[in-house]
């Protein structure tokens, strides 16, 4: 029993996913809408989040962000909750605040060094500014307060001025950092490195400074000629401290990426490489050198380990080590081990700050490069692979338009010639019937002629709607001039052909006419074929259709005449 319905048929054309009335309408055959439906095959805009590694978009891509500006240091993990767990977040920074204070403070002190050359808390309340902003001032204020007035013993006047200080420091170069940060992160682009030390480093640094040098001068009783040395010794503290913890304190928070690592093999050796490098500066730090070895200038070379591991394992994992590295090297120097406390060293901790200033700068600049790099390669690919989508949308758009007809979105005559033949020619060789159907629309020139050219295309297209709508997957419908219409029925004997022919012809006749016709419904005659041996090609059969279709014309019209 022939099929007249399929699911999902697939489309004759070959390019269903381009077809809009396939998609509609899931016909069996291509129909391209008319001009006004028609939407060009363009490209789809370029995205840049496509360019960027997965979960690595910059925030202002977000559905919903509306144009805002988002924050962009605002993790998965601390979205949307209570006022409860930022009051938690404001016990945890105070705790950390208290125990880093604590024991650096005890530590340098136990050597005379006071105040300490390196401050670690101010790094923590950096880390805690762009994570929370003022949500988090109430715990850096707090636990800047009991370090001063508890650990440090200083007044709790005192402590209280400069803990306001410690809080708007690293709230005020937070913001600063924010506002020239680049959308994709602070750390993959050298103006977001700048912004870094900028903001986050400088900028804290000077008002923690000025105002704690104030404090001592208005309330601890420092004399003005000791205010510039104690400026400068706190600005170098805090920003030491800033500079060296907070960069891998904020990507272990998830504050701050750096794009994935390609080609990560020799996972075994890379670690191998970072725990080597630390037990070296362990190993150096922890001894006292001969006198005479170039150790001094040697220990720069610890920039080359930091630098592999931050291209083949991540600025996370450098920056991690180069923190270690910082406190191992600063411990070893005040307890007088060291390749600086030699005698050809006039500052030994003045060159250790050099050390990790150097080794920082050369790794957050190489990955800020490299960054930038990789970004400008993705955005080559994507270029070229939206230009290959559209040289390949135009070239099946030209395609379609050389085997369509424009008005009706079936096969055009050449189209039909070409396709139907390959048929005929592919059934005769399994032994399979194939049968030809002609189809004329009956007084078409009447239509044109009463309602205008419009009336007689939109009777057209609905004539070709009717039509696909009836056929299977495999049938072929063509317009092979004004109002006539060939269908190619493969695997159909003359029987089921005539079957399908009064089908048609009956569907036809439900198609609209315009009132100034004078006649309410359209009427078609048809002449059906069967290829058999006098047929040599597709002309000999279609001339057999056309003798049956005219005969049908001469026997009063609306009707289907068989081919002898």
């Amino acid at each position: 029993m022939r099929e007249t319905a399929r699911a999902a048929p697939s489309c004759p054309c070959g390019a269903e996913q381009n077809c809009a009335r396939y998609r509609a309408r899931r016909h069996g055959q291509c129909a391209i809408p008319p001009p006004e439906e028609r939407v060009s095959a363009t490209a789809p805009p370029f995205n840049p989040a496509a360019v960027l590694p997965a979960g690595w978009a910059p925030a202002s891509l977000a559905p919903g962000s509306r144009g805002r500006r988002p924050h962009p240091w605002s993790p998965a993990w601390c979205q949307g909750r209570s006022p409860l767990f930022w009051l938690g977040a404001n016990g945890a920074v105070l705790l950390g605040y208290l125990v880093l204070g604590w024991a650096v403070g005890r530590f340098f002190a136990a050597y005379g060094l006071f105040p300490s050359p390196i401050w670690l808390p101010a790094g923590l309340a950096a880390a805690a500014a762009m994570l929370g902003g003022w949500r988090l001032a109430p715990g850096i204020f707090l636990g800047s307060l009991v370090v001063n007035g508890s650990v440090l013993g200083s007044d709790w006047g005192l402590a209280a001025v400069v803990s306001l200080g410690n809080a708007l420091g690293p709230l005020a170069g937070a913001a600063l950092s924010r506002r020239f940060r680049p959308a994709p992160g602070l750390f993959t682009r050298f103006g977001g490195v700048v912004a870094f030390l900028a903001g986050l480093v400088l900028l804290h640094a000077l008002i923690t400074a000025s105002t704690g040098t104030l404090a001592l001068w208005w309330l601890g009783g420092a004399r003005p000629e000791e205010l510039p040395g104690l400026w400068s010794g706190w600005l170098l503290c805090d920003a030491g401290g800033t500079f060296y913890f907070t960069p891998s304190l904020a990507m272990w928070l998830g504050l701050e990426r750096t794009p994935p690592q390609r080609g990560r093999s020799w996972l075994v050796l890379d670690g191998a490489v970072w725990l080597a490098t630390a037990g070296l500066a362990a190993l150096v730090f922890s001894f006292r050198l001969p006198e005479g070895l170039p150790t001094a200038q040697m220990v720069f070379l610890l920039a080359v380990p930091l630098s592999w591991i931050a291209l083949r394992i991540s600025l996370r994992a450098a920056y991690t080590l180069l923190t270690l590295i910082c406190v191992i090297a600063s411990a070893g120097t005040v307890m007088g081990y060291g390749p600086f406390q030699s005698g050809a060293v006039a500052n030994p901790m003045q060159s250790v700050g050099l050390l990790i200033v150097l080794c920082a700068m050369n790794i957050l600049t190489l990955i800020a490069l490299v960054s930038e790099r990789r970004e400008a390669e993705a955005a080559l690919a994507e270029a070229n692979r939206t230009l290959e989508w559209r040289v390949a949308a135009r070239t099946e758009e030209l395609r379609r338009e050389a085997e369509t007809d424009s008005l009706t979105g079936l096969a055009n005559r050449r189209s039909f010639f070409h396709r139907a033949e390959a048929m005929l020619r592919r059934d005769r060789a399994v032994g399979q019937p194939f049968c030809l159907l002609a189809l004329d629309l009956d007084y078409f020139k009447a239509i044109n002629d009463s309602a205008g050219h419009a009336a007689g295309d939109a009777v057209l297209r609905a004539a070709a709607e009717r039509l696909v709508a009836q056929l299977r997957a495999q049938d072929l419908p063509g317009r092979i001039g004004g109002e006539e219409f060939a269908v190619a029925l493969p695997g159909t004997d003359l029987a089921e052909g005539a079957r399908v022919a009064e089908r048609l012809r009956a569907v036809l006749s439900t198609v609209p006419l315009p009132p100034a016709v004078g006649r309410a419904r359209l009427s078609a005659s048809l002449g059906i074929a069967s290829a058999g041996p006098q047929d040599q090609n597709l002309e000999d059969l279609l001339r057999r259709a056309d003798a049956a279709l005219y005969a049908a014309k001469r026997g009063g019209r609306d009707q289907a005449q068989e081919a002898v």
